[in-house]
């Protein structure tokens, strides 16, 4: 497995990806299907604070995606800075694994590497109180459980934190 940071050429790789994770139930996935390209450009754009594409209250984010022989296995973004939303309910740190490689440690890989290669200092990385799966990932990464928080749109989370060593 290697970590790739998005960019245009991954556009037949990352479509294939988006039709399994769209109709897995991922809905952010159908607009990568419409515009694979102009998709990709966007995640591009919106490494800078400057990004006319980033929408207002959102922070910069850098996306990689897991690759292994062709084919995207897992999706990682990372949000630049801190406000409230990432520091409370979104965290700074957010991923998803393709249906058919789930159970193959591809989350675990993809956020080990971005603790080790992509933050700074801190980041908060949350899941729901019912993802289980999540958690495991989270907590054999030694995140550090910093509690729960309770947020309207969003339901109930848990909270980590890593740091980068």
């Amino acid at each position: 497995m290697n970590v790739i940071e998005a960019n245009v050429d991954l556009h037949a790789t990352l479509l294939d990806y988006a039709n399994e994770c769209s109709a897995a139930g991922i809905p952010m996935y159908e607009r990568v299907i419409a515009d694979p390209k102009g998709y990709l450009a966007s995640l591009v754009a919106r490494k800078s604070a400057d990004c006319a594409d980033l929408p207002e209250g959102w922070l910069p984010s850098t996306t990689y995606y897991c690759v292994e022989n062709d084919k995207v296995l897992g999706a990682i973004r990372v949000r630049n800075g801190n406000n409230e939303w990432v520091e409370n309910v979104i965290g700074h740190i957010g991923y998803e694994t393709r249906p058919s490689a789930r159970g193959r440690g591809v989350a675990k890989y993809l956020l080990s590497w971005v603790v080790e290669n992509a933050i700074d200092e801190r980041a908060i990385v949350t899941c729901d109180v019912n993802n289980t799966a999540s958690r495991r990932v989270i907590e054999a990464c030694s995140g550090e459980f910093l509690g729960e928080f309770e947020d309207p749109s969003e339901g109930r989370v848990r909270r980590y934190a890593f740091y980068r060593n």
